[in-house]
């Protein structure tokens, strides 16, 4: 009886580690797309790097507006 507790706590625990990490995963996947590619692209833009910066706008584009129906979404 014991052993089918601490197996159970152990699943338990091994189950919240992975949801955390996914969650963590999901809100840094927010927080680079909404906050870090936008500042990236506007201090490329206002540092003059314009050839870099156009490129980099057109692909993250493209990937917001295509990659989501690839998906079937």
């Amino acid at each position: 009886m014991f052993t089918l507790f601490i197996l159970g706590i152990v699943l338990f625990v091994f189950k919240l580690v992975l949801f955390a990490v996914r969650a963590a995963w999901g809100i840094t996947k927010v927080l680079v797309f909404i906050i870090g590619i936008p500042l990236m692209l506007l201090a490329l833009f206002l540092t003059g790097l314009v050839t870099l910066a156009v490129p980099l706008l057109v692909i993250s584009l493209l990937a917001a507006f295509i990659g989501p129906a690839l998906k079937g979404k």
